[in-house]
């Protein structure tokens, strides 16, 4: 009996280490668009620069005359340099190094837009974008592999909306959304394979201590308002639902024995945050404008990641505790001619850990710097550029998780300090019918 109670904590223990850093930062994404990028998502709940509003604000589609569409995608190029130690004291295992490079992977997030007015009242849209998503991925035989593995989660939104247009001032949006997320996580052994409990259990540096592998389907909605004080000023309000996910998929590992897993299923439940934004527009001279915005998104509902196998069984649980973010931005258009617009804009977004950061996701405060423009070939089709420098403060943290086996903790933890930034490119291509 005792060795039946053992095998199963000593499993919940090791999953717990392992899942110490599966959510512990926020992954909400704001590269819906290349002219967005290009002024920082300033404005974005009042401008309609393209058919891209459809990921924004659907009340925008209002403003349209004509059908529109808008293909293309931002290329995410972080660096993230992680400096470090890695200590397990119950196993002998002692400030390690834990020093690496890159440890987030560069991505591409595609999106696709349409908008269709029917007549001066109604307009209709629909769209494909990313709004969630995070990829780390560490090597094999990385020193820490119980903290900082491989983390991915990947969602794609489907997207319809509809517009109405109450009279000259004000007009309403409604659209509803189908996200397919993807989620792969694993830890591996690292150091822990030289530990006497690592030689016990027969296994190397780069086994699986824990890898999950889940997807689902979740639905949710979003609604807008936009307010035109006059062909210059004009204001937007945005909501997006929360999408509630739950992740059916399996669990497995490389141990040995009793505490062996293959394929076993189970699930995870995850809330994917809802958000307001707030945004204003102000056309000041026949060339020049500006425009802002306030975001805040719900992260308190994530307030800690649990899963479960098939029968019920917690395997394993840990708190966040996420604080709720506000998103700050300003931004500039200016048209040089007919075919020529400029734009740039600035932004500061808060971190969502309440907690000490992760290894697995680096979260910190984050500045943006963007640089944009649109150049039309004809009145028609015209191309979409933009660039944005992300800054993250440097973060000093301990990542730590301790859990009891058998009466005796059992205590992992990591000295860290994390540097990052990253590097945005955008490119669109909208055509006008």
């Amino acid at each position: 009996m005792k060795k039946n109670v053992f095998g199963k904590t000593l499993l919940a223990s090791l999953l717990s280490l392992a899942a110490g850093s599966a959510s512990a930062a926020a992954f909400q994404l704001a590269e819906i668009s290349t002219v967005g990028l290009g002024r920082a998502y300033a404005g974005e709940a009042a401008m309609a620069d393209n058919a891209s509003v459809v990921g924004t604000n659907p009340a925008l589609m209002a403003l349209f005359k004509r059908p529109e569409f808008s293909l293309g995608g931002i290329y995410i190029n972080p660096g993230v340099n992680i400096e470090g130690t890695y200590s397990v004291p119950a196993l002998g295992v002692n400030n390690v190094n834990a020093d690496y490079s890159d440890a987030i992977v560069s991505k591409f997030i595609p999106n696709a837009y349409m908008v269709y007015p029917i007549n001066d009242k109604f307009s209709v849209g629909g769209g494909i974008n990313v709004n969630y998503g995070l990829a780390t991925e560490y090597d094999d035989n990385y020193s820490a592999g119980l903290m900082g593995g491989r983390t991915d989660l990947t969602t794609i939104n489907l997207n319809l909306s509809g517009s109405y247009r109450l009279n000259e001032y004000l007009s309403f949006g409604l659209g509803l959304n189908a996200v397919y997320a993807d989620a792969k996580l694993s830890r591996r052994a690292g150091v822990l394979a030289n530990s006497p409990l690592g030689q016990a259990l027969g296994v190397s540096s780069d086994s699986y201590m824990i890898n999950l592998e889940g997807n689902d389907w979740g639905y949710g909605w979003n609604t807008g308002i936009l307010y035109e004080v006059n062909e210059h000023n004009r204001f937007g309000l945005a909501y997006h639902s929360k999408v509630n996910i739950t992740f059916d998929g399996t669990f497995s590992n490389d141990l040995p024995g009793r505490l062996h897993m293959s394929k076993t299923p189970g699930y995870v439940d995850v809330s994917l945050p809802d958000y307001w934004e707030f945004s204003g527009f102000h056309q000041l001279t026949d060339k020049f404008a500006v425009h802002y915005s306030y975001k805040y998104t719900k992260w308190s509902r994530i307030q800690r990641l649990q899963a479960f196998s098939d029968s019920g069984v917690e395997v394993f649980n840990k708190h966040e505790n996420f604080n709720d973010t506000s998103r700050i931005a300003i931004g500039t258009t200016y048209d040089v001619d007919d075919k020529l617009t400029l734009r740039a804009g600035i932004a500061y977004d808060e971190s969502a850990s309440s907690y000490p950061s992760s290894i697995s996701i680096p979260d910190t405060d984050r500045t943006w710097y963007s640089l944009g423009l649109t150049y039309r070939f004809t009145p028609d089709l015209s191309l979409d550029l933009a660039y944005a420098h992300v800054s993250g403060r440097t973060k000093r943290f301990t990542e730590s998780e301790t859990r009891n086996i058998n009466g005796v903790a059992m205590n992992a933890e990591g000295q860290f300090t994390s540097k990052s930034q990253v590097n945005l490119y955008g490119l669109n291509i909208n055509y006008r019918f």
